[in-house]
């Protein structure tokens, strides 16, 4: 004796149950697709002075981290300036070596950073922040220039990689 009939609203697109499944991966696909093209968080924008980034000293030469963003071909390019316990200044990607991929990168906890995806934490005081496994910031080279932090803006370019 055959089953009750089903209107054509109540089957599926296939007669066991492709039409479920095809639906599942399809969903499966867009999520992978959006956490793969996850854009790095967005801070304080700044925009180049010609060929370089200048920060002035005075306002990130305070004990702090500071975080900035560069706009670059529509990806977030995110870095910090610390100064350490000497006083001298650091600039690094907001990235480390074995965590880029996350797009997550650090944030202060107290007189370290940490980095978000794997925990490892760095002293601010440190002057060299040496590697710990595979984590460790990710320097940015900079140098103090009449008043200014400068960042050449293809070194910062590069890290486009990194985000």
């Amino acid at each position: 004796m055959p089953g009750p009939e089903m209107k054509p609203t109540e089957r599926g697109s296939g007669r066991d149950g492709y039409g479920r499944w095809n639906i599942l991966c399809v969903s499966l696909l867009l999520l992978a697709a959006v956490g793969c093209t996850k854009q790095a968080p967005e801070y304080e924008l700044i925009a180049p002075v010609g060929n370089h980034i200048k920060i002035p000293v005075d306002t990130v030469n305070d004990g702090k981290v500071h975080f900035y963003t560069y706009k670059y071909n529509g990806k977030n390019i995110n870095f910090f300036v610390r100064t350490d316990g000497e006083k001298r200044l650091h600039t690094h990607f907001d990235a480390c070596w074995s965590c880029y991929k996350y797009k997550l990168g650090f944030v202060v906890e107290g007189d370290h950073v940490r980095c978000i995806a794997c925990n490892f934490e760095y002293k601010l005081a440190d002057e060299f922040w040496d590697f710990i496994g595979a984590c460790a910031p990710i320097p940015l080279r900079s140098k103090v220039r009449d008043g200014f932090v400068e960042i050449e803006l293809e070194a910062v370019q590069k890290g486009e990689r990194l985000f």
